[in-house]
């Protein structure tokens, strides 16, 4: 892998529907200078995708003015992007179908250019742990990326994934994994205005008796919280170098251990 930054070497736009309003939306992704990091723009506003833009984590990960940013920021970040702009037209970044695979053909499509400045990488000089009941996230020094993921959730049950972003492949291991919800949350998330876009065609569905549509793996929904935390971390702004151990985690401890890592970094 380069150790030099990377943007893309032209630009791309995708289309779609948002999975909490409801409502279509655009995103056009461009190359950017080198150090510039990843950019969103609505209109007038500039919004980097970085912790202090952070604005919620109910059910995804949120931007002040742009709603669940963490897929696309993952197949940014898995595939080395460090710099780019992306336009938005709407209120959110499109589900397409509730994966980072969309997002992953695009990048590769659009392919990327080598820039002169070095990445600029975070380490993690010591541990750094959040507990939270029977939920808990960790940080360790490590010399790459790997995420050490367990969750457990009824009917499904247990299901644990080790990946290493250096040695795994990204495009077919994680990024397929679709986001994921039980079908008799689906009225209640939407009188909290979430989940208006949410359907069978963008999400991998569960009810109390087990999975209602086919899943892609048999342990697709760890796959998928190492999908997010991936791209909850990439708020961090830079390429981190440590091992993750996340044990029943979701985006709000991850936004939390992001900024423990900047407060330690």
């Amino acid at each position: 892998m380069s150790d030099r930054q990377k943007t893309l070497a032209s630009s791309f736009q995708l289309c779609g529907v948002g999975i909490h309003s409801g409502q279509e939306t655009t995103i056009t992704c461009q190359p950017a200078l080198e150090n510039m990091g990843i950019v969103f723009i609505k209109g007038n506003l500039q919004i980097p995708a970085r912790l202090e833009s952070l604005a919620d984590t109910r059910r995804g990960t949120s931007l002040r003015g742009i709603l669940v940013v963490e897929h696309l920021l993952a197949a940014f970040y898995a595939l080395g992007v460090d710099n780019a702009i992306v336009q938005v037209a709407g209120e959110e970044i499109p589900v397409l179908d509730g994966s980072a695979q969309p997002f992953v053909e695009a990048i590769l499509g659009a392919k990327l250019l080598e820039q002169s400045a070095p990445k600029q990488y975070l380490t993690v000089a010591t541990p750094i742990k959040i507990e939270e009941k029977d939920a808990s996230l960790e940080a360790r020094p490590y010399h790459g990326f790997m995420a050490d993921f367990m969750i457990n959730f009824p009917p499904v049950g247990k299901q644990r994934l080790v990946f290493t972003l250096q040695k795994g492949d990204f495009a077919s291991e994680i990024a397929p994994a679709r986001t994921f919800g039980y079908i008799e949350e689906i009225e209640s998330l939407k009188q909290q205005g979430l989940g208006r876009g949410a359907s069978f065609d963008n999400a991998l569905v569960l009810n109390q008796s087990g999975y209602l549509n086919l899943p892609r793996f048999k342990d697709e929904l760890v796959r998928h919280k190492i999908l997010d935390l991936i791209g909850d971390l990439a708020l961090l702004g830079r390429p981190l170098k440590a091992k993750i151990i996340a044990r029943k985690s979701g985006h709000k401890m991850n936004a939390e251990l992001t900024r423990r890592i900047l407060k330690n970094g």
